[in-house]
């Protein structure tokens, strides 16, 4: 077996992709990647949260001061409902006490300039460079992938990894390829019953915007549609504009939008107060940034096939303003795959492994990863209905409920971040904080209760605010007379 290194090609100079460029490279393994646009660091206008299972592996990396440098911690929100009421959160306050990570947010842009800047080998990363085709090869006894680029390049390898996002090239060629084979193993998906879209996202960046303060969020919850305004450093203000479409659309039926579209749904919400006097047109009318997409909800289940293997948004795609995980749960796949590459190639003793070998292993990262992926979807889809208060349920719980059992809401997605993979290979910091033990499977034990712990208070109040308003409008009356 030939002694040359194990390489990675990285398709896609996104966080993912970046952030395993640094991984790859504390374990010493070699990697390239190849973005196919001029820069990757794009202005999109979006922002991007970092929350404590994200923060903990890129405080790994020796990334995360600089984040910090950049994004002032949130430490309240403030939650408005359409009947006037609003009350204060202190949940982001409690991430930070619990995991001592607060959550922060940046513009993307920078984001992925600290990555890129940290990089020890910028030469590794290749601008420019669409991938057109993905073969298997042997060459003097040497079995791998390449990849060649509709600009002439070829890239070889050991492994190919897509970072490439939610339209991802990489994974059409591994769905290809599996659906092409004969193999006894399970037909991928189909991806129009895969990638569903119910909600679209307005989402900008605004500047010099005067009299809000750094770290207090702005939430309104709206019959089907959610404002959030996040005031930063320097009076830069991210703020993001969720609505729900007329009806679901599958992936290939995408809606696309105008920036007359973007206008439109944003004046609908321009007396909506932020704070001090500002109302969101004033916001609005300090933007620098604007877009409008559809917002995919996807949790794929087919993740790879031989040398080829997808992460981040091309698996996974939830709602990342709700919840904020989009970024993180990527993060996160990073670093269960470089755990696995690291064992992997210590085990092979710097000989180069086989193909069969890296398949397995990629079924493993598959096996081991698709339930913690499918929580974090999962609670995705349930935050941003709740938030846009989708029916009578969700209207409830986020009316009633949320307001004054915060504490009992805030233990799932505390429970969440406190079993958030990490990098083997490098002291955890920060794991002093008590959220991490406190909230963890380990220490909590069995959770198949927390559904019935959840659904009898509900059920309870529910059935309360149900009859309240029987015999408000006499119907008990009427039934004892």
């Amino acid at each position: 077996m030939s002694q040359r290194q194990f390489k990675v090609i990285i398709i896609g100079g996104s966080v993912t992709g970046l952030t395993l460029a640094h991984s790859l490279h504390k374990i010493g393994i070699d990697y390239v990647v190849l973005e196919k646009r001029d820069t990757v660091t794009p202005q999109e206008g979006a922002s991007i949260g970092i929350l404590p299972n994200g923060a903990r592996i890129l405080d790994q990396l020796g990334l995360y001061e600089a984040i910090e440098d950049e994004a002032p911690p949130l430490g309240a929100t403030r939650i408005h409902f359409p009947d006037g009421f609003a009350f204060t959160s202190l949940y982001p306050k409690k991430i930070l006490e619990n995991f001592g990570y607060p959550i922060a947010f940046l513009e993307r842009r920078q984001l992925l300039r600290i990555l890129y800047d940290a990089l020890p080998d910028k030469t590794r990363i290749h601008v420019n460079k669409t991938m057109s085709t993905i073969e298997h090869f042997t060459k003097d006894e040497i079995t791998g992938a390449r990849v060649l680029t509709k600009e002439g390049d070829v890239y070889e390898g050991d492994l190919i990894v897509g970072a490439d996002g939610i339209h991802s090239q990489t994974r059409g060629e591994i769905w290809r390829r599996i659906n092409s084979s004969k193999s006894e193993f399970e037909p991928a998906e189909c991806i129009d019953k895969c990638i569903l879209i119910e909600y679209s996202c307005c989402f900008g960046i605004s500047k010099c915007v005067t009299g809000l303060i750094a770290g207090e969020q702005v939430m309104h919850m709206r019959n089907g549609r959610t404002l959030v305004v996040i005031p930063s450093k320097d009076e830069v203000v991210f703020w993001f504009l969720v609505e729900k479409l007329d009806r679901k659309y599958t992936y290939s039926e995408a809606p696309r939008f105008t920036i007359d579209d973007a206008t439109a749904l944003c004046s609908q919400v321009f007396t909506l107060p932020i704070g001090n006097g500002i109302k969101f047109e004033d916001v609005w009318n300090k933007r620098e940034v604007v877009n409008m997409l559809s917002l995919e909800e996807s949790c794929l289940s087919t993740w790879s096939t031989g040398r080829l293997v997808c992460i981040g948004d091309s698996i996974h795609k939830q709602m990342t303003v709700n919840l904020g995980q989009g970024a993180n749960c990527a993060i996160e796949d990073v670093a269960v795959l470089c755990n696995l590459l690291r064992n992997m190639c210590q085990l092979k003793s710097g000989t180069r492994p086989t193909e069969q070998e890296i398949d397995l292993l990629l079924r493993k990262f598959n096996k081991q990863h698709l339930s913690r992926v499918t929580q974090i979807t999962n609670m995705s889809k349930l935050t941003v209905r709740v938030h846009a208060r989708k029916g009578l349920l969700h209207r409830f719980v986020g009316r009633y409920i949320m307001p004054y059992f915060g504490a009992y809401f805030e233990a799932r997605p505390f429970n969440m971040l406190a079993d958030a993979a990490s990098l083997d290979f490098i002291p955890l910091p920060k794991s002093s904080y008590p959220g991490w033990e406190k909230y963890s499977s380990k220490t909590r034990g069995n959770s198949r209760l927390w559904p019935l712990m959840f659904t009898l208070p509900l059920l309870y109040f529910g059935l309360s605010w149900i009859v309240g308003i029987c015999w408000k409008a006499g119907y008990l009356h009427a039934g004892n007379s």
